[in-house]
């Protein structure tokens, strides 16, 4: 990784001030990224939409917490399959792979549409939705991130990902959410028409995107050698991630950190709803309030690693996290628990997008679908036994509890990884200073 902040964070040009790719300055012809970002907000928007109509969806089936928590929990189950995805990144052109991916969830959330327009949803329905739409989004995921670096130089990676991370804020969880809940309150249906549309216009962009020239992370396949078995690809996964202490020990916080916060994402509706007091139009505009944090962090995430290094500022932001979230669940009022979402929304943001940057620069871009396949196994297939856990917690106590658990559990995390983790950059030839 390149740059003089602690590892990790970029000094070159911020992508705000232009292009990242020179050929494509002065404004002749619109850029790569500029293309990748506009599908991101496009998608996003679609998903911000459906993501707050899918849980009103289920809380007009039953208002059993553990039955709602089956819902995210079959939306994340796939990623128990990320080091399947990661090796299909790393054989197929990643390109190719996202767009055919959006294609797929479109039809799928048309489908679902079309059983709410007709009332024939049930809780059944809804699941192998969110599970379908879940398998898509695990191999999306790590392709996207595969195919990052074929579109932004590494030196930016870290401002491209605080970016990706700002168009997902505001147009999924700012714009879409609250959208989604006006929306539902028209015609239930509409939300997943206005998701299936905005997943063929993202398609669309994608498939526009011209990698940068001479990039290694293209992920052409016909400039490949011949791909070796899936079965080697995901176990080089494995020992990449395994062999290098730092990146084994950052997917196991982030394990951790996501186990608890499966928890509580399963039962934000019924917390807004019951514990809050609020109507459930209300449910998307809470969601959109606290996520202007996660802008406010997406903004200042490369600022903020270059005056203080990546990792001292990743550790403070998880921090931050679980303070945000034992707050939110100790408080009752709204104005006070939307500050809370925002402030856990802020931590998240930096964490993630200086976290990812690290790791997509840190790996050879050849190999980095299968690394963020096995990755996201440790740092992201806990989240289906949180959501479960939070489900069965809240279902004999209040809604609340889960916040407060979750809460400690991450400051007790972010108490007990800092050191050792500080450590183990300060030798890292990839996050030295």
């Amino acid at each position: 990784m390149t740059g003089d902040t602690g590892g990790a964070a970029p000094g070159g040009p911020d992508l705000a001030r232009g292009a990242p790719d020179g050929p494509e300055r002065g404004g002749r012809r619109w850029s790569a990224f500029g293309r990748l970002w506009t599908a991101s907000a496009v998608s996003s928007l679609g998903d911000g939409v459906r993501l707050t109509a899918l849980p009103l969806v289920a809380v007009s089936l039953t208002d059993d917490p553990l039955l709602i928590s089956l819902v995210t929990v079959a939306n994340w189950l796939p990623l128990l399959l990320s080091p399947l995805a990661g090796a299909l990144a790393d054989v197929a052109d990643r390109r190719t792979l996202l767009v055919g991916i959006d294609v797929a969830r479109a039809v799928v959330v048309l489908l679902l549409a079309l059983s709410v327009a007709t009332g024939t949803a049930d809780l059944v329905i809804v699941c192998v939705a969110a599970a379908a739409l879940g398998l898509g989004e695990t191999v999306y995921v790590v392709a996207a991130q595969s195919f990052l670096p074929a579109v932004v130089d590494t030196s930016r990676l870290a401002a491209a990902n605080g970016r990706l991370h700002i168009a997902q804020l505001v147009f999924r969880d700012s714009a879409g959410q609250p959208l989604g809940s006006l929306v539902y309150v028209a015609a239930a249906s509409l939300p997943f028409l206005i998701d299936g549309v905005s997943f063929l216009l993202g398609a669309a962009l994608l498939a526009a995107i011209a990698p940068r020239a001479g990039s290694p992370a293209a992920g052409r396949a016909d400039a490949r050698p011949a791909a070796p078995r899936w079965r080697t690809l995901v176990a080089d996964g494995a020992r990449l991630v395994r062999s290098d202490r730092l990146l084994m020990s950052l997917a196991g916080m982030l394990g951790a950190l996501n186990f608890f916060m499966g928890a509580i994402g399963a039962l934000e509706v019924l917390y807004v709803v019951q514990w809050l007091g609020l109507p459930k139009g209300a449910f998307g505009v809470f969601l959109a309030v606290g996520a202007l944090g996660g802008v406010a962090g997406g903004l200042l995430n490369a600022r903020l690693s270059r005056a203080f290094g990546l990792f001292p500022t990743a550790l403070a932001s998880m921090a931050l996290v679980g303070a945000a979230t034992l707050l939110t669940g100790v408080v009752r009022q709204p104005l006070v628990a939307a500050a809370s979402f925002a402030a856990l929304s802020l931590g998240a943001a930096v964490y993630q997008s200086l976290t990812v940057s690290f790791r997509q620069a840190a790996t050879a871009p050849e190999k980095l679908g299968r690394v963020n396949g096995f990755y996201r196994l440790v740092g992201t297939g806990t989240i289906p036994l949180g959501a479960l856990a939070g489900g069965a917690l809240a279902k004999p106590m209040q809604v609340n509890v889960p916040f407060v658990v979750a809460g400690a559990g991450i400051l007790l995390l972010a108490a007990v990884t800092t050191r050792p983790v500080l450590r183990m950059a300060a030798r890292h030839p990839d996050a030295a200073p």
